[in-house]
């Protein structure tokens, strides 16, 4: 029998070395806490993860008095009208489709561009298993299905950062996941000319909306996708429970 509050996340437990789960329910309360504990005991859950929206101040309370760890703000944009001009050039940058050859260059920029995501927020979990997880999402997307494409600037012949694009075909929406530049090449507009490319594709691919999940304190993430036509649909808060007895 599936378990109705709790979903037992085998990738996770494997990569942190942890028995880790995630929540199903949204809002908490004194009895739904007692109920959630007792399924985390049935699974031995080690960790939990609880995505509270961000308006539901009783459950925010009831998280808190629990001992649930606040990690992240989750803010979601998106935006419908893909019907914009194609993106302009943008100094010596090239930005292409991805290759078998950007795969050291791309993973060695994902090791240290994520530090602000709710896996670093947490301190019981191992920094540097964190910055492997992204690694290993990036090298996925470049060399399996993982990611229906990636797109790559490269400067000087030179890969310096990516945007991975995903396809949902059911819903008509295309789903922007990981986004990374290397430090040597901010401030030049790079990771905004990346992502209306990253939008001209999903336009040609027939998707009517394009979404992507950001921190809500990465203000100059947020500023590109702004940039880029998104605009806020939702915003949620993660909270992290470990469990010691």
């Amino acid at each position: 029998m599936k378990n109705q509050l709790v979903r037992f996340l085998p990738w996770d437990t494997n990569h942190f070395g942890h028995r880790i789960g995630q929540a199903k329910i949204r809002r908490l309360d004194e009895e739904s806490h007692q109920l959630l504990r007792d399924s985390c005991k049935k699974l031995e859950i080690e960790c939990l993860y609880f995505l509270a929206d961000a308006g539901d101040q009783a459950s925010i309370l009831e998280l808190q008095r629990q001992g649930f760890i606040f990690v992240d703000i989750r803010s979601s944009l998106e935006r419908k009208d893909l019907d914009s001009p194609a993106p302009q050039s943008n100094g010596d940058a090239i930005v292409r489709s991805s290759s078998a050859d950007d795969l050291e260059t791309l993973t060695a920029i994902a090791r240290d561009s994520f530090r602000l995501t709710r896996f670093y927020a947490d301190p019981f979990l191992n920094n540097e298993k964190v910055s492997a997880m992204y690694q290993i999402w990036l090298s996925k997307s470049l060399t399996t299905d993982y990611a229906d494409w990636v797109v790559v600037a490269e400067v000087n012949q030179k890969s310096v950062g990516f945007v991975t694009c995903h396809l949902d075909r059911v819903s008509n929406e295309g789903k922007i996941g990981l986004v990374a530049l290397a430090a040597s090449a901010q401030g030049k507009g790079l990771s905004q000319t990346m992502v209306l490319h990253a939008l001209e594709w999903f336009r040609a691919q027939g998707m009517k909306r394009v979404s992507v999940v950001t921190q809500g304190h990465n203000i100059a993430a947020q500023r590109v996708y702004q940039r880029c036509g998104f605009v806020t649909r939702s915003t949620e808060l993660w909270f992290h429970k470990w469990f010691q007895d």
